[in-house]
């Protein structure tokens, strides 16, 4: 492609309009789609030059396309088509009207913990999208991730890298998953790799060191960071327990103790379960979890709540906070407060417990008791949430106990 013509025409469809900059693809142009009338980004590939070596990558472009349309989120950039023009080829995606991570920060310097979290909570739960529909991003860098100056966070590019460049000889190495180094198929797991050292770059301005696991001071965000940078896969906490983490953190910095210093220690051990179980650099397991509400049309009814409880949480039940020192049904492990005056809705408390209640378990059960417990969360109903009870509370439960 050379040269800029306001009447320029890519593969008879998509009207060239301005120069946008470029990518790690080639050149990137602003354009408008004769047949739809919107307005498209249009970036030039570099394919080989062997007619057989470009026809297969067309055509695994064409599959990352089909399989990019098929993510229903927000936080991906789409993939409109894929388009020949004077035996250049292009791909076409939907225009944003954002930044770059690295243009952010090459500008204004690394982001803020507040906005970093944010950012960070925002790629998690869009991986967690992808992987969870079988798809590989392959390509996470600052480049690829855009920050809208609403705040809202997209990620471009998916899967287009490992379609264009499947031997990495074009990519930026400080991105690339140990293992990709070494050869590797790119999998969900190199993802989050690349997705650490991109948030490493949010935080402090540069890349990780080679073999390095960063430490950024203390906090879930810190110890996000040095999980996801692991360098065996396996160690690296998966997309839905980063997003679980980090909803915890927030929920936890509005969190207030009630009912003296054990409700202290319950509420910390959220924290705590989060810090080991991300700085230790494993991926936490699927929450051992069952939810119940509670309200006066919940599952259960409760009054009083304490450290205790004098019967376990199973639907039907009325429940009264009861003396540890005495026999009792249920323990509280933590107790979160809700912040905010509109209910969030039930499956977004679950979601909340599930990331927060699990670790919090970890944390203040001993872990020989931990086989014989259940771990249960009682959310409120919206009309418990209207008439101000607006906790989750994380109970653990002896299965002998319930009924």
């Amino acid at each position: 492609m050379t040269g800029l013509s306001p009447t320029r025409v890519i593969g008879g469809r998509y009207v060239v309009l301005g120069d946008i900059g470029s990518a790690g693809a080639g050149v990137v142009w602003r354009a408008a789609d004769r047949v739809t009338g919107r307005s498209v980004a249009v970036a030039e590939l570099h394919l080989p030059p062997d007619p057989d070596e470009r026809r297969i990558v067309r055509e695994r472009l064409l599959r990352v396309a089909r399989a990019a349309g098929r993510l229903d989120h927000a936080a991906f950039v789409a993939i409109h088509d894929v388009v020949t023009d004077g035996d250049v080829d292009h791909i076409v995606t939907e225009l944003v009207d954002a930044s770059t991570l690295a243009e952010r920060v090459a500008g204004d310097g690394p982001l803020d913990e507040r906005a970093a979290s944010a950012m960070a909570r925002q790629l998690a739960a869009a991986l967690h999208a992808a992987h969870g529909a079988g798809i590989v991003h392959g390509d996470i860098t600052p480049h690829t991730v855009l920050l809208g100056a609403d705040g809202k966070v997209l990620l471009a590019g998916v899967g287009v890298a490992e379609a264009v460049d499947p031997l990495r000889t074009t990519r930026d190495p400080h991105f690339l998953a140990p293992e990709l180094r070494d050869g590797a198929p790119a999998t969900p797991e190199s993802d989050l790799w690349a997705f650490g050292a991109t948030l490493h770059v949010a935080l402090l301005g540069r890349p990780p060191a080679d073999g390095v696991v960063p430490e950024f001071g203390g906090g879930v965000l810190g110890s996000t960071l040095a999980g996801l940078l692991q360098p065996a896969p396996r160690d690296r906490p998966a997309a839905q327990h980063v997003v679980g983490a980090l909803d915890a953190a927030r929920m936890l910095a509005g969190a207030a103790p009630r009912g003296g210093r054990r409700w202290w220690f319950a509420v910390t051990g959220v924290v705590v379960g989060l810090l080991v179980g991300l700085a230790a650099g494993f991926a936490l397991a699927t929450p051992r979890i069952q939810a119940l509400t509670y309200g006066p049309d919940g599952d259960v009814r409760l009054s009083g709540p304490a450290a205790c409880l004098d019967a376990a949480p199973a639907p039907g039940a009325v429940i009264s906070g009861a003396d540890c020192a005495g026999p009792h049904g249920a323990e509280i492990v933590a107790s979160l407060q809700l912040s905010g005056e509109r209910f969030p809705g039930r499956d977004a408390l679950v979601g909340l417990a599930a990331g927060a209640c699990t670790p919090a378990f970890d944390a203040v059960v001993e872990r020989p008791r931990r086989a014989s417990l259940e771990l249960v969360a009682l959310v409120p109903t919206q009309a418990a949430f209207d008439a101000g009870e607006r906790i989750v509370h994380c109970v653990a439960r002896s299965p002998g106990k319930v009924g």
